[in-house]
């Protein structure tokens, strides 16, 4: 055990030993790290596409009525319910969404989302059976909630939703283009279309339900792709503000995987510790829960790869770009003044 325990230790220590190493370039390989994340977003984007699939929208954005049950003896008579809950919206062709929770205290609970537009209030005729065949099933339940979205509330909302969505990105936009140089803004600002294009392609692809939930997890997403991204780029701006301050010659690729290897800990260690309690909501049994887990999670793992990948390959060839068109320009206004002489 001892020996392995060894082995195990010198391979862990070879291993990062090598990734520290200078000669280790992280940077340079951007078309291969840009594969995974183009497929992604290609799958949700043929899945959103397909009639039908697309977005699985819950009620916050296409209206219709929830009605949250409490207090179900035992996990039978909260299937039953199910069951014939889902008989009864099937046999009235209303699309459905139908859980079964349990509770803290033991018992169980039945949740049941259904869209309706005819007459879709608290006393409609399709929200007056399902309670009734919920109580039918389990004699002991509670019925907590009963409540109603009008569609038009919930065109209403998508509106706001979207408006306050572009609002907050592109108030993003602009903060990273000025607190950076020019370059690295268009970098950053790459990143963060790329996290929320993936976060969205998999929010597709595993069918979680887009909804209030969801927003505030989009809006988590952003701020914690932000804030990985401005300690990427401050590192970097440190490190070739010393260089400059001592005229030195300095390659940009060296700069930014020496950067990347000075935080990848830091990266690493808060995503970590991150990833551990949204991983433990993902399995709550509670659906409004995990809805507002699972973008979190796909978030977290999108932005460190991309903060780590591909931003920083993106500064590296836009910021060559700049030098050479910069060398270029300069090179043109010495052959002017050497002609007008």
């Amino acid at each position: 055990m001892k020996q392995m325990y060894k082995n195990l230790k010198d391979r862990n220590d070879r291993m990062w030993a090598g990734f520290y190493d200078p000669k280790t370039k992280i940077a340079r390989h951007a078309k291969w790290y840009a594969i995974a994340p183009l497929v992604i977003i290609l799958i949700g984007v043929i899945m959103f596409a397909i009639p039908g699939v697309g977005f699985n929208l819950g009620l916050d954005f296409t209206g219709g009525s929830v009605i949250e049950a409490t207090n179900v003896a035992s996990r039978q008579e909260a299937n039953t319910a199910r069951d014939n809950v889902a008989a009864h919206l099937r046999s009235e062709g209303i699309s459905h969404n139908i859980t079964t929770p349990q509770t803290t205290g033991g018992s169980w609970g039945v949740s049941v989302q259904f869209q309706y537009v005819h007459h879709n209030t608290d006393a409609c005729p399709v929200s007056a059976e399902v309670r009734r065949l919920i109580l039918e099933a389990s004699p002991s339940a509670t019925i907590e909630r009963t409540e109603t979205i009008s569609a038009s509330a919930s065109q209403e909302r998508i509106l706001m939703t979207f408006i306050a969505i572009s609002v907050s990105l592109l108030a993003i936009m602009f903060y990273m283009l000025f607190r950076f140089r020019f370059t690295s803004g268009i970098a950053a600002v790459i990143g963060l279309v790329h996290d929320v294009l993936v976060v969205i392609a998999l929010c597709i692809i595993f069918r979680v339900q887009i909804n209030y939930p969801f927003v505030a997890a989009m809006i988590t997403v952003v701020v914690y792709s932000l804030n990985n991204t401005i300690v990427q780029f401050d590192r970097i701006r440190s490190k070739e503000k010393s260089l400059n301050s001592m005229n030195a010659r300095y390659n940009v690729e060296e700069v930014v995987d020496g950067s990347i290897k000075e935080v990848f800990a830091r990266t690493m260690s808060t995503t970590a510790t991150t990833l551990v309690p949204v991983i433990a909501l993902c399995f709550l049994p509670v659906p409004l829960i995990r809805e507002f887990a699972l973008p979190i999670l796909f978030g977290l793992i999108a932005c460190t790869f991309s903060t780590i990948f591909i931003t920083s390959s993106l500064y590296i060839r836009f910021e060559n770009f700049r030098k050479r068109k910069g060398a270029a320009k300069k090179l043109v206004r010495q052959e002017n003044l050497v002609s007008s002489d």
